[in-house]
């Protein structure tokens, strides 16, 4: 009952699909006819009235070397008359009258179908409720009437042929008739159990590829009923057999068949729909099938790839092979069997999460293989090189390497099975590499995928198989290494030299990181980046950029985090800090390829990997000594972090300026800037907070002035005045100038309480009269000295800022200091304070007569 539920359901969907095709391409010749009538008028006449003037042709325009040639003839041009205005056209009349004329003609024939294959369903069904025939007859009399229907269609399609709108009618027929044997096959097996489900499923399979082909001479139409209802037919009929390779076998041959029905019909979703169907399948089978059942799996998914893909890509008589390089650009857009083939491997990689055994190894194999060949005969499918290691990736990371008890023994599956995965890379790009150096894919692959192998199989292996197999895995990194500086040697292709050897130093670098620890590895890493610009040099080959900006991220990224993470604390070098080796070094690579790249536009980008790694030395080396020989970034003191923000603040400004010179490198730098000063912010927000010298004692140096006071806010000041100095955002001018304010009023605050207080600057302590005058001496001066300062450059700004400075300290010294003198003290006091500012007042009054007369003039 389910299954002709279903059965009447796509009958009716099947209904309204068929009548809104109709619709849609009775308009589209609508609109073409109507695009013809509006070209002839356009030819004709624009009126009665416009008369032609041929224009005379020359002597001159005769062909000198034929005179008997037909010359073009003269077109005729119409001199301006009146137009005949057409009459206005009602849309709503014409729009009406054309729905009544598709309904008459189109639409009628389809819900005729409809009616047809409903009526042979209810045929059936009525005859059961009546107990008219018996069910055998019941059965025979709906498959009977579905034959004449499509026997009917077929009579009438060569009646109608040669008038393409009235093939219409026949493959509404036919799909009546189709649904009709459909439902008589599905009530036979479902009500009435007449035939066993291993008879239903042929027979509904005959009658889903008959409608396939009769599409070919009836519409495409035909072929969905039948795609569909094929596909469907596993679902409808069960044989609870579990004959999982049976139903492959049977999707293939649908598959197969949908494939050459498309190629005569012509109609991208004939190939789309079967694909998703096949692909739809395919996942079901992975967990369908039992273990002793993947090779069925594995051999329908090779052969999709072979059939589908590769020889669409090549021809069925290799007529289409190319050998020829091919840029990456013609890999885009993807065609269609190149998604296809991306959804293949997704299913292969499926399959092997769900199940890795030798049979799952071995389709993996031949699928990769496959791909490879697909991509060795046509250079347009390059990008199946690189597909093809992702389901090799998928292996490495679920069966990691494993080996006997004995440690000399090479008779390990695992092992055979890493060691030919590695072989069946190495050899084809060996092999092509050298038959074609032009195309550099394979050159490419040829670097990159075997060492990648080697290094996932080692790094996914457990620490006694690694140390077991160092060796070995050092020797297979070796022979890449000998066979691509052969090839490099051999070949006359520059381009393809130079990646081998880049190849060759790719290996080279697994070998080092397989006996190198840590820090000596990233050493390896930055002595790269020379070498392959002397390469470069030396094979008149220009390297390409991107390649040694990885290069130099990769040093970077691992000396900036190598100090966070912890565990090179005990690591030494020569028997020294690891720090004081690694970091001078790297800083000598990257001058040296500085040195080498300096006319070119990586200029820019190694100078500021010089500056970053500079700075991150610089931090480093800071908290090593600071910290008692330890690199530990979680234990810092007030005086690490004073010195720690303060070499933070000013590599900010420098990358800040740098980044003004940097050219299309400059959001980095100012990026880095960025970073640096949130990092400041942070950190004297927890010396502003947890280890302010004002309210907790701590040791600030007993030199005047020239003490840890300097770092913390005095020379902060200094750098924020020279942001303020920067091309930035008035808003972040504004911002740094009022910082350097800032710290420049605490740093002065402060050294005069440390020079009054013997090096300490808590509230707590008492403040002599000594320590008060000190203060408004020295503001008095700042203030007096900023008003003459900015009377003199003419600027309002500063000027009111020391007036107002002015202001506080005379209030200062009038409410504050004078409580404190007594008799003669306090009365030169008031005189040398009115004396001061009386003198202040007569010098702004010059300056300001100075500058009338000069304006006047």
């Amino acid at each position: 009952m389910t299954a002709l539920a279903f059965l009447a359901l796509f009958a009716v969907l099947l209904g309204a699909a068929c009548g809104i095709t109709a619709l849609v391409q009775l308009q589209k010749v609508k609109s073409e006819l109507a695009e013809l009538k509006k070209q002839l008028k356009s030819s004709a006449p624009a009126s009665v009235k416009a008369v032609p003037v041929m224009a005379e042709q020359r002597t001159s325009e005769l062909n000198p070397l034929n005179p008997l040639a037909v010359l073009p003839q003269p077109q005729p041009t119409y001199s301006a008359g009146t137009e005949t205005k057409a009459a206005p056209v009602d849309l709503f009349s014409a729009l009406s009258g054309w729905i009544e004329q598709q309904l008459i003609k189109r639409g009628m024939v389809w819900v005729g179908a409809l009616a047809l294959a409903l009526g042979g369903i209810f045929l059936v069904k009525h005859s059961l409720d009546a107990g008219w025939l018996s069910p055998a007859l019941r059965s025979a009399s709906g498959a009977i009437f579905g034959l004449a229907l499509i026997i009917g269609s077929e009579w009438l399609h060569r009646r109608s042929q040669g008038h393409a709108l009235n093939n219409y009618a026949p493959a509404a027929l036919s799909s009546g008739g189709f649904i009709s044997l459909y439902a008589a096959v599905l009530v036979a097996l479902d009500w009435y159990q007449l035939i066993s489900p291993a008879v239903a499923f042929p027979l509904l399979a005959i009658v889903a590829l008959s409608a396939s082909w009769m599409s070919l001479r009836q519409g495409p139409l035909l072929a969905l009923i039948g795609i569909v209802g094929a596909y469907a037919v596993p679902v409808l009929v069960s044989t609870d057999s579990g004959n999982v390779p049976a139903l492959l076998a049977y999707i293939s041959l649908v598959t197969a068949s949908s494939v050459l029905v498309e190629q005569k019909v012509k109609r991208p979703w004939l190939w789309w729909l079967p694909m998703s169907a096949h692909l739809l399948w395919l996942f079901a089978a992975i967990w369908l099938a039992s273990s002793h059942q993947l090779w069925a799996f594995w051999l329908v998914l090779c052969g999709s790839f072979a059939m589908l893909v590769w020889l669409p890509r090549i021809g069925v008589k290799a007529q289409h092979m190319q050998f020829t390089h091919q840029p990456m650009r013609s890999w885009w857009p993807l065609n269609r069997t190149l998604i296809l083939s991306l959804a293949l491997l997704v299913v292969a990689c499926c399959s092997l999460f769900d199940t890795a055994d030798i049979v799952s190894f071995t389709g993996l194999v031949v699928l990769i293989l496959l791909m490879l060949c697909c991509a060795a005969t046509d250079s347009k499918s390059e990008l199946l090189i690189w597909l093809s290691f992702l389901p090799a990736l998928c292996w490495l990371i679920l069966e990691p390497l494993g080996l006997s008890a004995d440690p000399y023994a090479t008779s390990s599956a695992s092992l055979k099975q890493h060691l030919l995965l590695l072989a069946v890379f190495a050899v084809p790009f060996c092999s092509v590499a050298l038959k074609w150096p032009q195309r550099l894919q394979w050159s490419s692959a040829l670097a990159l995928l075997p060492v990648l192998i080697l290094g996932v199989s080692h790094a996914q292996a457990s620490l006694e198989i690694q140390q077991q197999l160092q060796l070995f895995w050092t020797f297979l990194a070796l022979l890449l290494v000998a066979a691509q500086s052969a090839m490099a040697l051999k070949t006359s292709h520059k381009a393809a030299a130079f990646i081998q050897m880049a190849g060759a130093n790719f290996a080279l670098t697994l070998c080092f990181t397989l006996w190198l620890s840590d820090a000596a590895l990233t050493l390896a890493i930055a002595v790269q980046l020379v070498l392959l610009t002397l390469l470069g040099i030396r094979l008149n080959m220009p390297v390409p950029h991107w390649l040694i900006k990885l290069i130099v991220a990769a040093v970077l990224v691992r000396l900036t985090t190598a100090p966070l993470i912890g565990h090179y604390e005990t690591e030494l070098l020569l028997g020294v800090h690891w720090s004081f080796v690694v970091y001078p070094v790297a800083l000598l690579c990257f001058a040296l390829s500085w040195y080498l790249w300096f006319s070119t536009t990586l200029r820019s980008y190694l100078e500021g990997a010089l500056l970053h790694l500079v700075a991150v030395f610089i931090t480093v080396q800071t908290q090593y000594w600071l910290n008692n020989g330890v690199v530990d970034f979680t234990d810092m003191n007030f005086n690490t972090l004073t010195i720690q923000a303060f070499n933070w603040l000013l590599m900010a400004w420098i990358y800040q300026w740098r980044s003004g010179k940097a050219g299309s490198t400059a959001p980095l730098y100012r990026a880095a800037a960025a970073v640096l000063v949130i990092l400041v912010g942070l950190a004297h927000l927890e010396l502003s907070l947890e280890e302010n010298p004002f309210w907790h004692t701590q040791s600030l140096g007993s030199v005047p002035v020239l003490n840890l006071l300097l770092l913390l806010w005095g020379l902060p000041a200094v750098i924020f005045w020279g942001f303020s100095r920067l091309p930035l955002k008035l808003r972040l001018k504004k911002a740094a100038l009022y910082l350097a304010l800032g710290s420049g009023t605490l740093y002065l605050t402060g050294a005069i309480r440390h020079f009054w207080q013997q090096g300490q600057l808590l509230l707590s302590l008492p403040t002599s009269v000594a320590e008060q005058y000190s203060y408004s001496l020295v503001f008095l001066t700042i203030a007096i000295t900023t008003v003459l300062l900015s009377q003199w450059q003419n600027k309002s700004g500063p000027r009111k800022a020391g007036f107002v400075l002015l202001s506080v300290v005379v209030l200062k010294v009038f409410v504050v200091d004078l409580n404190d003198l007594t008799g003669v003290l306090r009365a030169l006091s008031f005189i040398g304070l009115g004396l001061s500012l009386v003198m202040l007042g007569w010098l702004f009054q010059r300056l300001q007569k100075s500058d009338v007369d000069t304006v006047s003039s």
